[in-house]
């Protein structure tokens, strides 16, 4: 089978993000969760969304999460590619529960690398048909 090469983009909306994570399935890696829904579509896509809780309580810190979230998934994107059948749309929401921010640049970067990289595995190892 020859691989999919999914258009990417970014999912939008109260409503959206509301579905998928009430109807996806649920992946835990602290201080991560993905939600995954899958359905059939004419026109293959993995669409993307990232979420912070209210518990970071200043916007300026969940939008440093949200950037290193997006930094994080460029650099493990094929791993996610992978995840896609063909003629599928799959919709990924990450949410950052992490409570408090990590005082480190540099502590914050690798516990959501090691996160991204730790659900991309369990991912592949609970959908079935995902081959690399």
């Amino acid at each position: 089978m020859p691989p999919v090469h999914p258009t990417i983009e970014s999912l939008r909306g109260f409503g959206t993000f509301t579905r998928v994570i009430s109807h996806g399935k649920k992946f835990e890696q602290k201080p991560l969760k993905a939600f995954m829904l899958s359905s059939v579509a004419q026109k293959t896509e993995l669409c993307i969304g990232f979420a912070v809780t209210r518990g970071i309580r200043k916007a300026v810190h969940r939008n440093l999460v949200k950037r290193l979230m997006r930094e994080a998934f460029r650099s493990n994107r094929e791993e996610y590619t992978a995840l896609v059948d063909s003629g599928m749309r799959t919709e990924i929401v990450f949410l950052y529960n992490g409570g408090i921010i990590l005082p480190s640049k540099k502590n914050r970067r690798e516990s959501i690398n090691q996160a991204f990289a730790g659900l991309s595995s369990t991912m592949k190892s609970v959908c079935p048909g995902v081959t690399i």
